[in-house]
């Protein structure tokens, strides 16, 4: 028998304990497909120039911290393969007893690495591509763009970078495993699995002493994260120190606190439980180094998970709902020191337009109208949003109010007697707040000679122009009567387009650009253009970026935490099989065994998984605190996302780690 034939004959039974190894492979090649093949994704997508180079530019950022998640990846593939090296040196050393040359262990060994190698890139690649295109959807709907004559997406490039990248990372692995089974001597292979790892466990009493340090430090962590008492360099890395130190002592401590705290219960006497508590014991105390780098893994991925793709969510509903119309033209007066002029005569945008000639709007717009806005400095009206903010004050005929909402689908403004509506475009919690509480006292203004009062059914929230500021402006909308003879401050021609086609933004582009700058009475009137496409365009580079790297990190922690977790559960299952057989031979039987196990791996993949959802709450909801202050966005709403791939890939490994160690405890 050839040494392929041996090694291929040995993958073949050995697969319950390649399953962990090969789940690893699999997804880091589908991982690192998926993500480097971003840019053939630009074929099925009706994309502007702006969004192509948003792609190009996503897709060159990714290839440049892919270098990074490949050396993650590396690492992870040779400590997997690091597991199945240790329980096969038993294997090998008995080759070497019955006269194998170590020329021909290394051999089969070489092998072996081969056939999982290329298997695990095969099966990769196939799930990397089928991915791909439900990738190109989700893409599609970050950038506000629809899919155009999709088909089989397939890139070249990506399949030629994976290849090269993790070829590279088979051969390390295959040099450390030659390496490791050359230098070992025959006596040590025998009795690899006798060898018991030192215990570092403090007493009883200490152990629940340093279990209460931990959450001590902890609660200072977290009560200085909610306060946000991190403004400065230092107390900001004295709060990461504080929650590392407290993460640390929390695992340290965790096995003698669970022996003084179930040993005094009654349910430590029943069916294993004694036994599962003491293996439990012994293995937290020789891995609570490696528990504390896997929580700390995990709280990164579920924050980058859960926090990038809710930043990605909040960007896009901001933006959105920033652009209700196609395009529009404002129009203002400035001085020559380029400052807003408080007043300039109304209707100038319509002889702006007259006078252009060439802007025949009727080319490529649906719908059109211009809308008065007035100063409204003279009302004495004040409302201050979260942290003083003050946003520019308008006042808006009711008529040309509801033309603007016809233009977007919205239903009309009613004014009863005396009333006014207040209307501000900002989906901001903290003004949502502000500007109910001002209505619902009944705000109240006086124009032309008129007391005039709102009430909460009259707050409105709908943008009055394509923008891509995060504070609006204030409207206060009247009847039209009370601005007679006031003179306005800006104008706003609304535009929406007669179809989708880029073709439309061209044309309106180049007609607005002629009426852009024009003057009335002697004022000079400066125009700003802004569409949704260069919304969207923006929505973008911002939301796609944000979204992909946080996804792309958050998988490949949540994979490296997994692996390290269910590789430190299968070398405990291998090294204590004699342990289980023994209590079947006392009258344990197989369900009692079984049932010890998935306790055992539970409570090990569960206990970081716990303490880093802890602190993910307390970060996520920081991290939102920040967001809908500066940015205006929340960043809530995508727990069950975030959840989801955290079921899918934390789940998978907890299953496969307790199907391949109940093999080998249990089935032998």
């Amino acid at each position: 028998m050839t040494s392929a034939d041996l090694a291929l004959r040995n993958v073949r039974k050995s697969a319950r304990d390649y399953a962990v190894y090969f789940m690893t492979l699999t997804f880091g090649i589908c991982i690192f497909y998926v993500f480097n093949s971003l840019g053939s994704q630009q074929a099925v997508m009706d994309l502007s120039s702006a969004q192509s180079m948003t792609m190009r530019m996503l897709n060159s950022v990714v290839g440049s911290f892919s270098l990074f998640i490949s050396v993650v990846l590396c690492f992870l593939i040779i400590y997997a393969n690091g597991f199945l090296i240790k329980r096969r040196k038993k294997e090998f050393g008995v080759y070497l007893t019955l006269g194998m040359e170590r020329e021909r262990v290394s051999r089969i060994l070489i092998w072996e690495t081969v056939f999982m190698s290329l298997a695990s890139l095969v099966a990769g690649l196939l799930l990397g591509i089928a991915l791909a295109q439900g990738m190109a959807f989700v893409t599609a709907s970050l950038l506000g763009v629809k899919i155009s004559g999709f088909h089989f997406i397939f890139s070249a490039a990506a399949i030629g970078k994976t290849v090269v990248y993790f070829g590279l990372a088979f051969v390390l692995n295959l040099f450390f495993n030659v390496r490791q089974i050359g230098k070992q001597q025959l006596i040590d292979l025998i009795y690899a699995g006798r060898q018991n790892e030192t215990s570092r466990a403090p007493r009883p009493l200490l152990a629940v002493l340093f279990f209460l340090l931990a959450l001590i430090l902890l609660g200072i962590t977290y009560v200085m994260a909610a306060a946000r008492l991190f403004d400065s360099a230092l107390l900001l890395n004295f709060m990461l120190l504080v929650g590392a130190a407290g993460t640390f002592l929390f695992f340290f401590s965790l096995s003698g606190f669970l022996l003084a705290a179930v040993q005094r219960s009654k349910p430590y006497l029943r069916g294993l439980n004694m036994f599962v508590l003491r293996q439990l014991s012994s293995k937290i105390n020789t891995t609570f180094v490696s528990m504390t780098i896997v929580c700390l893994m995990l709280f990164v991925s579920i924050c980058a998970l859960s926090s990038g793709l809710g930043m990605a969510r909040g960007i896009a509903a901001e933006l959105r709902g920033s652009a209700p119309y196609d395009a529009t033209l404002i129009l203002r007066a400035e001085t020559e020191d380029g400052n807003e002029r408080p007043v300039f005569a109304p209707g100038a945008l319509d002889p702006a337009l007259t006078r252009s000639g060439g802007a025949d709007l009727t080319a490529f717009a649906a719908a059109s109208r211009t809308a008065v806005f007035y100063d409204a400095s003279d009302t004495g009206v004040v409302i201050e949003g979260p942290g003083g903010e003050k946003p520019a004050l308008y006042l808006l005929g009711l008529t040309d109010y509801n033309a603007a909402l016809a233009m977007q689908g919205a239903a009309p403004l009613v004014l009863g007697p005396d009333e006014y509506g207040v209307n501000f475009g900002s989906g901001s919690a903290g003004w949502d707040r502000a500007l109910t509480k001002y209505c619902a006292g009944g705000g109240s203004l006086t124009l032309g000679g008129r007391d005039l009062r709102t009430r909460e059914s009259l707050l409105r929230r709908q943008a009055l122009e394509v923008s891509t500021r995060r504070n609006p402006d204030l409207v206060l909308v009247v009847p039209d009567e009370l601005l007679a003879g006031r003179q306005a401050k800006k104008e706003i021609l609304f535009i929406n387009y007669s179809g989708s086609s880029l073709e439309y933004e061209r044309l309106c582009l180049a007609a607005l650009s002629e009426i852009k700058t024009a003057s009335a009475d002697g004022v000079e009137l400066s125009g700003l253009i802004e569409t949704k496409i260069q919304v969207n365009d923006y929505l973008g580079n911002t939301t796609v970026t944000i979204a992909y790297l946080a996804i792309y990190v958050g998988v490949v922690f949540l994979v490296a935490s997994a692996t390290v977790l269910a590789i430190g559960q299968l070398s405990e299952a291998s090294d204590n099989t004699h342990r289980y057989r023994l209590l079947n031979k006392i009258g344990a039987d197989e369900r009692m065994l079984s049932r010890a196990l998935f306790t055992q791996n539970l409570i090990c993949f569960g206990a970081p998984l716990l303490l880093a959802l802890a602190h993910s709450a307390v970060g996520i909801a920081v991290a939102g605190q920040i967001t809908r202050k500066i940015a205006g966005i929340d960043i809530s709403g995508t727990s069950a996302a975030a959840a989801l791939v955290m079921t899918l890939i934390y789940g998978g490994y907890f299953l496969a780690t307790y199907w391949s160690s109940r093999n080998m405890v249990v089935r032998g």
